[in-house]
């Protein structure tokens, strides 16, 4: 039997009026790599994407689009309680934060807007909670001026606080240079992204 994986790709877009929304720096690039990758190796794959991540990923990957913070929360529930031992690849940048909406569009032209924020759900903090048996991989973007140490804290912390089998930890601008993978037991750094995907591939699959 083929291993069921769902990888969530791209950025959430958290809606501020009916044309506006707050969203991410993600082209979905990731999440895509390792989801064809699964694939090549066997996996039965599900890519939940941003718009943009599920154009990259082709005719070849059977996709899905999210839309909200919500959204995404919504659609990987649904997933995991009809794949309650699969594995959750998730490596979309979800919005923290998100306004209440307005029902229309705020005028423009002012001078100045305020809008208030409100703390979104934290969506990788549920997963186990939904499927105690699922596999989960959680994915870690630290600021610029982390080192090596204090990356594989911060993925480590992660790792405890949402019960994942594994995190994948890169610093932002050097992300081609930092990939670091992080699990109870250790932590592996990788000078070259796609060998750490791959290598996060095999966990998957073992």
């Amino acid at each position: 039997m083929s291993t069921p994986a769902l990888v969530t790709a791209g950025s959430t877009r958290n809606p501020i009026d009916a044309m506006r929304h707050i969203a991410a720096f993600s082209s979905g690039r990731t999440g895509v790599r390792v989801a064809q990758i699964l694939e090549e190796r066997g996996a039965e794959v599900h890519l939940l994407g941003s718009p943009e991540a599920v154009l990259r990923a082709g005719d070849s990957l059977s996709t899905e689009t999210f839309i909200s913070t919500r959204d995404l929360m919504a659609r990987m529930k649904d997933w995991l309680l009809a794949h309650p031992t699969g594995w959750v690849i998730h490596s979309a940048a979800v919005g923290d934060y998100e306004a209440v909406p307005e029902r229309g569009k705020i005028a423009s032209g002012q001078d100045a807007l305020t809008i208030q924020l409100q703390a979104a759900p934290k969506i990788i903090n549920h997963l186990k909670g939904w499927a105690p048996d699922s596999k989960l991989v959680g994915f870690k973007a630290a600021g610029p001026e982390t080192n090596a140490e204090q990356l594989v804290a911060a993925c480590r912390e992660l790792g405890f606080r949402c019960r994942a089998n594994w995190i994948f930890g890169n610093v932002l601008g050097s992300i081609e240079s930092t990939a670091t993978l992080v699990d109870r037991f250790g932590a592996e750094s990788f000078s070259n992204r796609e060998a750490a995907f791959q290598v996060l591939a095999a966990h998957v699959m073992a």
